[in-house]
């Protein structure tokens, strides 16, 4: 068994504010997301600050609108939430195996 300490890492979406109105147009679910970048911020923030001080390493995942939708499909995955959170972890995993 090995004494190393264990390393809890996170991975959210995050939006750049030039790019949030054209992504949420583009998620098929993008009626679910806050009306305005700020709102988002605002809750996404929480998360982050939450996450960090409950130890865990919080990796953001910035969504692009030209390479994301060329991701999804790739991957097999949707331009909705469940394709954003595998983007968000597979980004967290190549992120990670840098450390």
């Amino acid at each position: 068994m090995s004494d190393a300490p264990q390393v809890q890492a996170i991975a959210l979406v995050w939006y750049h504010e030039k790019n949030y109105d054209q992504l949420k147009a583009m998620f098929e679910d993008g009626d679910n997301l806050p009306r305005t970048f700020l709102q988002w911020q605002d809750k996404a923030e929480q998360g982050r600050k939450k996450f960090s001080r409950e130890g865990k390493k919080v990796i953001k995942a910035y969504i692009d609108p030209e390479t994301f939708p060329k991701w999804c499909a790739a991957n097999g995955h949707r331009i909705d939430a469940a394709g954003r959170t595998a983007f968000a972890n597979a980004e967290a995993y190549r992120v990670f195996m840098k450390m």
